[in-house]
Formats: C-alpha cells, sequence, structure tokens
C-alpha cells in the first residue's frame, strides 16, 4: 500500500502547487493544509523510520551540521547568481511571500508543518519504499527526482533549486542514517537560518 501512498501524495502535492502558482489557492493556507494532511498520513500509514544503529543524537547532530553548510553555501550561490536578474526577481519573489501574513504564522506553519510534512512523506516514507523496492542508489535517486518533478508545477526557480540541491542532500542524508531524523534536523536548521538571515538580495525585501 505504500507504493500507491507515495504516488497519491505526490500528484496531491502537484496539484496543490498547480493551484498556487495560477493564483486559484492561497500560498499560506494550501502549504499548510498540504503538508499537514501528507505529514500526518505519513505517520499513521508510513510508519517513518528514524534512524539506523547510530541513535538519534548522532543523527540530529549530523542532520544540524549538514543545514547550517548548506545555508552557507545557499547564501553564497544566491549572492553571485543574484547579479542576473531573473535569479533576483525569483529570490525576492519568493521572500515576498512572507508578507502575505504575520511573521508569527510564517515561521510556525513553515517549521513546524511544512518541513516536517515534507520530510515525513519524502525522506520518511517515499525514499525508504524507493530504496527496499529498487536498490539503494537508484532508489535514492528515483525519490530524489520525483520530488523534483512535483515541484516543477509551481514552476518557480528557487522553489525548483531548493528542491534539486536541498532534496539531494536530505535524501543522501536519510539513506545514509537510515531514517527521517537527520534530514528534518537538517531541513530545520537550514530553514531557520533562511529566515532568520535572508540572502543578501532577498534582505530588504523581507525587512519591507
Amino acid at each position: 500500500m505504500i507504493g500507491p501512498f507515495v504516488i497519491a501524495g505526490a500528484g496531491l502535492q502537484a496539484v496543490v502547487w498547480r493551484l498556487v502558482a495560477t493564483r486559484r489557492a492561497p500560498f499560506w493556507p494550501a502549504v499548510a493544509c498540504a503538508w499537514a494532511v501528507l505529514g500526518a498520513a505519513a505517520v499513521l500509514f508510513g510508519d517513518p523510520r528514524c534512524c539506523d544503529d547510530g541513535g538519534p543524537i548522532r543523527a540530529i547532530g549530523i542532520g544540524v551540521a549538514s543545514g547550517i553548510a548548506l545555508y552557507a553555501a545557499t547564501r553564497i550561490v544566491v549572492t553571485f547568481a543574484s547579479r542576473w536578474p531573473v535569479v533576483a526577481r525569483s529570490v525576492e519573489a519568493t521572500y515576498a511571500r512572507s508578507s502575505e501574513t504575520t511573521t508569527g504564522v510564517v515561521w510556525l506553519v513553515t517549521l513546524a508543518v511544512a518541513v516536517p510534512g515534507e520530510e515525513l512523506f519524502w525522506r520518511g516514507v517515499a525514499t525508504p519504499w524507493f530504496v527496499d523496492t529498487i536498490a539503494r542508489l537508484p532508489g535514492g535517486i528515483l525519490a530524489w527526482l520525483l520530488s523534483v518533478a512535483v515541484v516543477t508545477a509551481w514552476s518557480g526557480l528557487t522553489f525548483l533549486a531548493g528542491a534539486a540541491v536541498g532534496g539531494a542532500t536530505w535524501t543522501a542524508l536519510a539513506v545514509w542514517t537510515g531514517g527521517v531524523v537527520a534530514p528534518l534536523a537538517s531541513h530545520l536548521a537550514w530553514t531557520a537560518c533562511m529566515l532568520a538571515w535572508p540572502p543578501r538580495r532577498s534582505h530588504a525585501k523581507v525587512s519591507a
């Protein structure tokens, strides 16, 4: 039953992101509802794995360290890539979403709903299913490619780049550590840093 759940969940995400992209659904309510449903369903029906025999403390440490490293790399890339107007506009449009609601809602929905929901579904259920069904490396790659394909429904450059690079990192962590704890800790650390200290070209937009 996990296979149909993964396909159905991916389809639901694609539909929701497309509705948001075409302005037929508001961003924050759509994101909150979609990831709340998928995260809860992943826990109830998917049985996400915690980690391997290294234990959760080790997994959390690896996750937080990788999240901070990914944030540092993201700032460097965005700083240089924002010299191209198309990249600068995409980054600013992404951060402009924060002005659509209050700061508290942005932090709450992002860190308490969206990130956990995404990780529980993709790294807690989808990735292990692909790995167990196919093999470790090709299964991880297919899970990552599917997650990136879903984000193309959104059609935002920054979302796509985040899904490709961040998703590759978090999928690799899930495969390496044998569970969802490390990628969840990494994703939370990266996202918290991105919210607290936005890349330079988007900082003025967020402040405004």
